[in-house]
């Protein structure tokens, strides 16, 4: 069993996922769940806008107590070292603040994130990741932070909980 799976953090996704379906509903009533092995391509819905992966909120380090909403973690390469979900195929990412979804085209935000990172200059902890390359110890990953109003400058929809 995946040990992700049931944890705080999964648990999390799921609350996060189920509250944007409600959302998506009221859109488009037609809309459909990914299958399993969907899921593993990083898409959570499909729908008349695309298909789209919904990110929940993230602590920007382990010792934060809950996830905010101005900074953004961005998965160029999974922790096994595999394509992340921004560089995936998936239409539209869905990311969670504290009031609202904001919806953004993933090839657009990965042009962004090409433009304002610089994934070369790589550190060694969470703290220091904005706009830099970050690999967590034992993990192949490549992570980095952006700010939120640097997605909120790319073409976005906004959707109000």
């Amino acid at each position: 069993m995946n040990k992700w799976k049931k944890s705080e953090s999964w648990e999390n996704g799921q609350k996060v996922e189920n509250s944007f379906a409600k959302l998506l509903g009221q859109r488009d009533p037609d809309f459909r769940a990914a299958t399993k092995q969907e899921q593993y391509k990083h898409i959570d819905y499909h729908s008349y806008f695309g298909t789209i992966d919904v990110k929940a909120k993230k602590r920007l380090n382990r010792l934060d107590s809950k996830g905010q909403d101005e900074f953004v973690w961005l998965e160029f390469k999974n922790i096994h070292g595999n394509v992340g979900w921004l560089c995936g195929d998936t239409d539209i990412i869905a990311f969670e603040r504290n009031n609202d979804f904001i919806l953004v085209s993933r090839s657009q935000l990965l042009n962004m994130a090409k433009t304002k990172c610089n994934l070369n200059k790589r550190v060694t902890y969470s703290k220091d990741a904005l706009y830099k390359g970050y690999q967590r110890k034992g993990r192949k990953d490549l992570i980095t932070i952006v700010k939120m109003k640097d997605i909120l400058e790319i073409p976005h929809r906004v959707w109000e909980k």
